[in-house]
């Protein structure tokens, strides 16, 4: 798992865009895998967005995943996903349609508790962000 707290971006594509590069980095997606993610927004419009502030961009597995991971993404200054105001950028890769499975209840248990979402979209460092995780 990958955290970075960033102070703002300029849209949404950056934000996803630099979550995957983080990705790409530390050998868990090839760079088609950002490739995939837009297309699929084009395709399918915001359904990323998962909670209040909360998108979770992903791919399919043949898309260019590797392996398992993710990269949490906050800003400081939530940017407009089509409509939707988003702050915090769960970027999820699975080498398989199982293997992600972990990660996911995760992000479901935060997204579900008030709490812990409001600390992690509050937060102003990867410390904060990681206890919650």
């Amino acid at each position: 798992m990958f955290i970075e707290v960033i102070d703002k971006v300029n849209n949404y594509e950056e934000a996803i865009k630099m979550s995957c590069d983080i990705l790409e980095k530390n050998g868990v997606i090839e760079s088609r895998y950002y490739d995939a993610i837009k297309a699929k927004i084009q395709q399918y419009g915001s359904y990323f967005c998962i909670a209040d502030g909360i998108c979770m961009p992903h791919a399919r597995p043949e898309d260019g995943a590797l392996k398992e991971g993710l990269c949490v993404l906050k800003l400081n200054n939530p940017v407009d996903f089509n409509g939707k105001l988003i702050n915090v950028f769960f970027t999820l890769s699975a080498k398989d349609n199982e293997s992600h499975l972990g990660l996911l209840k995760k992000i479901a248990d935060v997204c579900m508790n008030k709490d812990k979402l409001n600390i992690i979209k509050n937060s102003k460092n990867k410390e904060e962000i990681m206890e919650v995780l």
